[in-house]
């Protein structure tokens, strides 16, 4: 079994009255794909935020390479954000900032080389993600996908060991989805990255996914293999697969993935 690098040990969280957490318990092995799946507004993404203290717990622990997240401030906290990078819904980039000082302004954040190293790696990442030469455009003038991949190579600028994924596929056409699960599984291949990654395409998480976690009743309520959770005698977990046209047969997920990583 690998080693656990990330854990959320009976987290709490609340906003309000409205609870989102009341006994989170995952662990987060190294070098895996974890995909975490449940309905919308169930606490998904609030989850990822909590690791790397956009949000704060209300109570329990996370812990990160060993280290205690929560309390976590100043320059622990920076090298916190440099080793698990972030990839937002909506790309979250810098309407004012070429692709190029986009990508850039992590590394600049962490002090990553000299300014000819910084813009060497900004040609690498695209390069990665399969956009090289587009350094100077703006993102009003990138696609919904180009946003994600530029959104992508930027998380990857400063060399993370794990990627928290909001939804990347979301809103993008079949061939960006292919494209972002392709990335997704060669970041894993090539370079060992641990992924934590937050869907509602269950096409894409059978493509991607080592492990599954089901988000239910304020709790991780279930988490295993894939064909543990197409086994699991669990209704709420087969109604949601089953509704998100997750059940592929063995020769579905191995053609999507090899179209993924093709793409």
């Amino acid at each position: 079994m690998s080693e656990v690098v990330i854990r959320f040990d009976k987290v709490f969280k609340a906003f309000g009255d409205k609870k989102i957490y009341e006994d989170l318990d995952l662990e987060v092995r190294r070098g895996e794909v974890l995909t975490v799946i449940g309905g919308s507004g169930m606490g998904k993404s609030v989850m990822l935020k909590m690791l790397i203290r956009l949000l704060s717990c209300d109570a329990g622990s996370i812990t990160a390479f060993g280290d205690e997240v929560t309390q976590m401030q100043g320059k622990d906290l920076l090298n916190l954000r440099r080793r698990v990078a972030m990839l937002f819904q909506g790309a979250a980039l810098f309407d004012s900032l070429s692709v190029s000082q986009n990508i850039r302004y992590p590394l600049v954040e962490h002090n990553w080389g000299t300014t000819a190293d910084q813009m060497k790696r900004v040609d690498e990442v695209l390069e990665m993600v399969g956009m090289p030469g587009i350094n100077d455009l703006r993102p009003s003038e990138l696609s919904g996908g180009m946003k994600k991949r530029v959104g992508l190579a930027r998380s990857i600028a400063v060399q993370p060991e794990v990627i928290l994924y909001d939804e990347p596929t979301t809103g993008l056409d079949p061939l960006n989805v292919r494209r972002i699960n392709g990335l997704i599984l060669r970041l894993k291949e090539q370079l060992g990255v641990t992924s934590v990654v937050v869907t509602h395409d269950m096409d894409s998480c059978f493509t991607v996914t080592d492990r599954l976690a089901f988000l239910y009743d304020r709790k991780m309520s279930f988490v295993g293999t894939l064909d543990e959770a197409r086994a699991a005698e669990f209704p709420a977990l087969q109604e949601f697969i089953q509704g998100g046209r997750g059940v592929l047969s063995d020769a579905d997920v191995a053609r999507l993935g090899e179209e993924g990583v093709n793409a």
